[in-house]
């Protein structure tokens, strides 16, 4: 039974009247309606199709309401089920959610058809970030999302803010049923061959997939062998993604590259920009993680990368094109135009997490996760500090103190200065800035 506009369904728990509003959208489990009840206000529907409105899936969608989201901000980027909705009209069935803005979040294919604006390399890393913190979270829960896939995700282009969609299908690791084995492109190779259930080792896979398409614009297994097929049916998909997953950049096996094709050229132009470390991450999860899924990339390591990642970036300032640096690629050439970039002073932070760089580009601030990997990740992104200019001389730059307590600033004379709440110490070469007891910063450059 599809919904009528101005009729009236029921959440299950709360009994609260909905109202149908318009159709949204339709797909392949169901459609989704705006609809306005008295309390919750406007919200979504997805009502499930008679053939998928079954007890087992309605069980499902009871368990997640009752369970609610993973906690922390990594939580609240999931679209969760708030209720059963009902009819006593029909035996069908669907679940309340919020309702997305989409004149702001985008899905990565309207992006490609350039509907919505291409995330900047700052704003990629964010979402990169976001993603990989969300199924972090949902997987330390105990549970697995099933069916990663870029159709499940959206995206603010501008700041990278992310939302997570169709979360019916999330399961009790190892445990939970489920109808839905996943995305074919998507799917662990395990899964395809028919040797493995879904699972957080087959999320591992999806979500290295779906980070590939974020940053290459391709899919991972799409190269020469896929270019041969005449005929893209199953058994073809199959051999691709399941029985003979070749990755398209692995450094051994060459029989997969690219094709001398324009279609391709787009790929090969972004694998050449991405950043070392993270085509270290793809060959990993592209190859020995294919055969063996404990070799997978973890999510806390693509987390932990792209935080790096977003503190590494360096604009041109003859295109505005952001570049990475590295330690091991101190010289930077614009991916765009070519020309030598000019690199900002760099704050070699040391914590009890180890060390780590920061650019300190115009406008760049050093967060609390810098300077206290240990805090509680919803104080994470507190300001602590940030690169300001000298009101009085614009050629001056220093790093203005934002907590409440103070620094101490030591030069290379070993003369120190204490550096108080909204004082700035100068981006000098050599300066060393202690932070608080176990964390010391010193300027290079």
């Amino acid at each position: 039974m599809s919904l009528q506009i101005g009729q009236q369904v029921y959440t299950e728990t709360t009994r609260e009247l909905l109202t149908i509003k318009k159709k949204l959208g339709e797909g392949g489990q169901g459609a989704v309606y705006l609809v306005e009840g008295h309390s919750k206000g406007i919200k979504a529907l997805k009502w499930y199709n008679h053939e998928q409105a079954n007890e087992e899936q309605k069980k499902m969608i009871r368990d997640l309401v009752l369970a609610g989201a993973p906690s922390g901000e990594a939580g609240k980027r999931f679209v969760w089920p708030i209720d059963t909705v009902v009819s006593d009209e029909s035996s069908q069935f669907g679940y309340l959610m919020d309702l997305i803005d989409t004149s702001r979040f985008a899905e990565l294919g309207e992006v490609w058809a350039k509907r919505k604006p291409t995330p900047n390399m700052k704003a990629l890393c964010e979402i990169s970030y976001a993603t990989s913190d969300s199924y972090r979270m949902l997987h330390l829960s105990g549970r697995c999302y099933r069916d990663i896939s870029s159709g499940n995700i959206m995206f603010d282009p501008k700041n990278g803010d992310v939302l997570i969609c169709d979360n019916d299908n999330i399961g009790i690791n190892n445990e939970s049923e489920t109808l839905v084995w996943g995305t074919m492109e998507y799917m662990a190779p395990e899964i395809i061959r028919g040797e493995a259930k879904p699972s957080t080792d087959t999320d591992l896979h999806s979500l290295a997939v779906l980070l590939f398409q974020l940053w290459i614009w391709h899919h991972p297994f799409h190269g020469q062998m896929e270019y041969s097929v005449r005929s893209w049916d199953l058994n073809a998909k199959r051999k691709i993604y399941g029985h003979q997953p070749v990755f398209i950049f692995d450094p051994t096996k060459k029989m997969n590259e690219l094709p001398n094709d324009p279609d391709y050229t787009t790929a090969k132009k972004r694998w050449e920009v991405c950043p070392e470390p993270l085509k270290e991450k793809f060959i990993q999860a592209f190859t020995v993680g294919l055969q063996n899924p404990k070799q997978r990339v973890t999510e806390s390591q693509w987390r932990k990368l792209f935080l790096q990642l977003g503190d590494s970036i360096v604009p041109c300032e003859h295109d505005t094109a952001e570049n990475f640096w590295s330690e091991a690629n101190k010289e930077v050439n614009c991916w765009y135009c070519g020309k030598p970039v000019a690199v900002p002073p760099r704050l070699l932070l040391k914590t009890t997490a180890g060390q780590q760089y920061i650019l300190l580009n115009r406008g760049t601030v050093i967060t609390r996760r810098h300077i206290d990997p240990t805090a509680p990740e919803e104080e994470w992104m507190g300001i602590v500090g940030e690169v300001v200019q000298n009101p009085n001389n614009p050629s001056v730059w220093g790093l203005r103190n934002k907590s409440t307590s103070n620094w101490i600033g030591i030069n290379r004379t070993g003369a120190e200065k204490e550096i108080e709440s909204q004082k700035a110490a100068p981006l000098q070469d050599g300066l060393k800035i202690q932070f608080h007891r176990n964390v010391e910063g010193i300027i290079i450059g």
